[in-house]
């Protein structure tokens, strides 16, 4: 049986060319959208809540009422702030949650403090800090933070005592919320990724869409 060979039809190539180009710019717009969700996943997974932002922090003579809030009024600049609830390790109420890669978060619901402080057991021959002062940026029930933000304190290398299984959430002794403003949502996660990254990512996709064009061609 004779074989037919159809001759390819240059004009017809590229005259449809413009479309074959725009098909492959929304695939790769698709794989942009597609990448863009997967490392947000990425972020939400890392941390469940969004962590809150550091203030300051100090090492306080007592942990008494009147101590705690002086300081806290001071390091934000707000008198007005009062305490609205202070909760020791050995209340009922006291649960600590891990919020993903190296930070947690307490649930305080119903209240929403606009800030929060942290008081953390360390050697009185330290010079780590005590007291950490924190603004509630993310869900305001919620007190999140990171190990890092207190020295690793709450988990990690503090450097006290030579080992690193000397820092954990057990130095947590109580927690503080203030009434007053302070805390407000913000419009984008706490992490975002790192621009190396994203250059990388890019740089990747575009040699994807150079090879892909040079078998069209």
């Amino acid at each position: 049986m004779a074989r037919f060979v159809l001759p390819i039809n240059r004009y017809s190539y590229y005259y449809n060319k413009p479309a074959k180009e725009n098909m492959k710019k929304q695939v790769i717009k698709g794989m942009l959208a597609a990448s863009a969700a997967a490392l947000m996943l990425g972020v939400s997974a890392a941390h469940a809540n969004v962590i809150d932002e550091l203030v300051g922090s100090a090492k306080l003579g007592n942990s008494g009422d009147g101590t705690e809030l002086a300081f806290i009024r001071s390091i934000t600049g707000d008198n007005t702030l009062t305490l609205d609830f202070k909760i020791n390790d050995n209340d009922s109420s006291f649960n600590v949650m891990s919020n993903g890669l190296d930070s947690w978060f307490i649930d305080v619901a119903p209240d929403t403090p606009g800030y929060f402080m942290l008081k953390l057991g360390v050697p009185g021959n330290s010079t780590l800090h005590s007291h950490y002062v924190f603004k509630n940026i993310g869900e305001l029930d919620k007190l999140v933070w990171s190990n890092d933000q207190v020295n690793y304190l709450t988990g990690g290398n503090c450097g006290l005592n030579g080992s690193p299984n000397s820092c954990n959430i057990g130095r947590l002794s109580h927690y503080v919320g203030t009434q007053g403003i302070g805390g407000e949502d913000p419009e984008v996660p706490g992490e975002i990724p790192e621009p190396a990254s994203m250059l990388l990512f890019g740089a990747g996709l575009l040699g994807l869409g150079l090879s892909r064009r040079r078998k069209l061609v």
